[in-house]
């Protein structure tokens, strides 16, 4: 659409006049359009009256939809917070409407909008060329009236894809392993940043083993994303904590992993921490594909569940 719905009024700013009422700007506009009608009605000619067709037109030009968030405005201020598994969907959804509300028609900067403008354009043109007198003059007012509104309040959306990319590794494996898990309590975690709207920014998961033993922390799921040619990829790891002098070391140095897979083994501040991945080089390992992302966290969870019962992996 070309003018904004009642809805859309409080998140446009338009290029000229940004203060000026919304109702006051249209109706200056109108006059402007209306007296360059009558102008061109009278004269019998496009000019002068289309310019006052432009100048009523550019009262209406918008400068941007946005329904993006001011992060400027937060501190930096991130937390883990619990949440279930359909908050993860309804993430999901938010991230489809949202790209279904960015494909609009009036806008070149999606292949839909773009097709159009080329469409109109081409219509508009022959039109003007095929035609003369009033049909002549209605092509160009149609033209200066329409094709700026392409090129101009491009709507502009939140677009999480790094989440979405996280969320997606992490319901794969999740599902895959949901049998081995139904003894063991899994917590879906989301880290959130700001404190006046946190806003969703990561996710991982945590598997407490049923039974564990005191100071082992549990066994984390979680995701980085690594950029490639433009394109986001999804690289799974987990991670096995526990309080300081629990002995994690010991699990660290029985367990031989195999090819594909490595280890690492570090302390941060109070905490031991075991990490099992997947092998990386300069040109290969970036991703970890379903396969392989499930091969990792059964390596973790096996040997989760040994620490857990006091036995070294």
């Amino acid at each position: 659409m070309i003018l904004p719905s009642r809805e859309d009024r409080g998140i446009v700013v338009f290029w000229v006049l940004p203060a000026l009422t919304y109702g006051v700007r249209l109706a200056a506009s109108g006059v402007l359009i209306l007296a360059g009608l009558v102008m061109q009605g009278v004269l019998g000619s496009a000019l002068p009256g289309v310019l006052l067709l432009a100048a009523g037109n550019l009262l209406l030009l918008v400068k941007g939809y946005d329904n993006r968030v001011d992060f400027e405005g937060f501190e930096a201020d991130a937390h883990w917070e619990r949440v279930d598994a359909g908050k993860l969907e309804e993430l999901k959804d938010l991230h489809a409407r949202m790209r279904r509300w960015d494909r609009s028609l009036v806008d070149v900067t999606n292949p839909w909008g773009l097709l159009a403008f080329v469409l109109v354009a081409g219509l508009l043109g022959l039109w003007g060329v095929a035609t003369e007198g009033i049909w002549r003059i209605l092509a160009i007012d149609a033209a200066v009236l329409l094709m700026p509104h392409w090129v101009t309040g491009i709507r502009s959306i939140l677009v999480r894809p790094k989440l979405l990319v996280r969320i997606d590794a992490i319901h794969e494996v999740l599902d895959r392993a949901a049998p081995k898990l139904r003894d063991h309590q899994v917590t879906l975690l989301m880290l959130l940043g700001g404190t006046e709207t946190p806003i969703p920014d990561d996710v991982k998961f945590k598997v407490d083993i049923k039974g564990r033993a005191e100071g082992f922390l549990g066994l984390y799921g979680q995701v980085v994303i690594n950029e490639v040619q433009g394109s986001s990829y999804p690289y799974f790891y987990v991670v096995l904590v526990a309080k300081h002098g629990f002995g994690l070391h010991q699990a660290f140095r029985a367990y031989r992993p195999s090819g594909e897979i490595t280890k690492e083994f570090k302390r941060e501040k109070n905490v031991e921490v075991f990490v099992v991945r997947q092998h990386t080089t300069k040109t290969s390992g970036y991703h970890t594909k379903p396969d392989a992302a499930i091969r990792i966290f059964d390596e973790g969870f096996r040997i989760a569940k040994r620490v857990a019962a006091g036995v070294a992996a």
